[in-house]
């Protein structure tokens, strides 16, 4: 396991530092799995009805568009506060496996050269 918190020197570059796709940086807590879960579980809902490509009226496009609102600010404070008690960039692509635990670097395209 790698923790951002063991690093001492300073960081000019947050990506600098980023562990490869699929590092363990840390566990999660049984509330925080099913957060993740519960977040993982609206956001499939929201994308598998985008891709219905459905017709709103105005009334109901505000109703959707309030719920979207709604599940980016719950799910950027979740994971902000992930973030915060790991001690790593917000910006990094954590992920948590919400079945056993491990909070884990998702697939990232971001090459430093050496």
């Amino acid at each position: 396991m790698i923790s951002a918190q063991e690093t001492e020197a300073e960081v000019d570059n947050i990506y600098a530092i980023l562990p490869p796709p699929g590092t363990i940086i840390g566990e999660a807590t049984e509330e925080e799995m099913e957060k993740a879960a519960e977040l993982e579980i609206r956001y499939t809902a929201f994308m598998r009805l985008q891709e219905m490509n459905i017709q709103f009226d105005g009334v109901s496009y505000k109703e959707l568009l309030k719920e979207f609102q709604d599940f980016e600010t719950e799910s950027i404070r979740f994971w902000r506060g992930v973030a915060r008690r790991l001690a790593v960039p917000y910006e990094w692509p954590i992920r948590i496996d919400h079945a056993n635990g491990p909070i884990y670097l998702g697939e990232h395209d971001i090459h430093m050269e050496e």
